[in-house]
């Protein structure tokens, strides 16, 4: 700071304004700090900051805006499919960044069964009549047995799954099964296990094996 009395002033004057606005550098919240009158200032501008804040009406966010959030948040924790899962279900990159993103809003999921949640959305083009979705599936749950009419394909998303061959899948690990097929699987990890799916119609009167 100056050591001229009307630029040192100046410069606390300053200092109170970005102190009050959260914006001051370290430096000049030191400066603020060490006058009691100025600290006791900007503790009243930041106070009538909020209270202005609080009096606007709100505005709802324009297209763009929303587009940019996406575009910087990606599909949150797990932006790392974004690719897979835009390739999988024909669906652009920002629509998949969004589903992904479902993870974290408890508004899109269902629970038909006890331990399991289903969030369905519509695919792209290449797979309009197909039943697209995400299960999750608690911590001990299990799927149940079920026969698959047509080809059905997984991207296991998060969590450790395991299967009736004891097959363990992760995070990361796609499997495609073909028409006629059949399975289930448990969650075996302290998480919930969560998958993305994507058939044609599932059997849940499928018949299983004999051991």
């Amino acid at each position: 700071m100056s050591t001229c009395p009307g630029a040192a002033v100046t410069a606390v004057g300053d200092d109170v304004a970005l102190a009050a606005l959260g914006l001051a550098s370290a430096a000049e919240a030191a400066a603020v700090d060490a006058d009691p009158g100025a600290a006791a200032e900007a503790t009243a501008l930041a106070g009538a900051a909020a209270a202005l804040a609080e009096l606007l009406p709100p505005v709802a966010p324009g297209a763009h805006v929303r587009a940019r959030l996406l575009a910087a948040i990606g599909g949150g924790p797990l932006e790392r499919f974004a690719a897979r899962f835009a390739a999988m279900y024909d669906l652009a990159i920002e629509r998949a960044r969004e589903v992904l993103g479902w993870v974290d809003d408890p508004r899109p999921w269902h629970q038909p069964f006890p331990g399991m949640q289903f969030a369905i959305f519509r695919g792209g083009p290449a797979h309009a009549g197909a039943d697209c979705g995400l299960l999750r599936v608690a911590p001990g749950a299990a799927f149940p047995w079920h026969g698959h009419t047509s080809e059905e394909t997984s991207l296991f998303l998060a969590g450790a799954g395991r299967d009736h061959t004891g097959t363990l899948y992760v995070a990361g690990d796609e499997l495609a099964l073909p028409a006629g097929s059949a399975h289930e699987f448990r969650t075996v990890s302290d998480e919930p296990l969560i998958v993305a799916v994507r058939h044609r119609g599932v059997d849940f009167a499928a018949r299983r094996p004999a051991p």
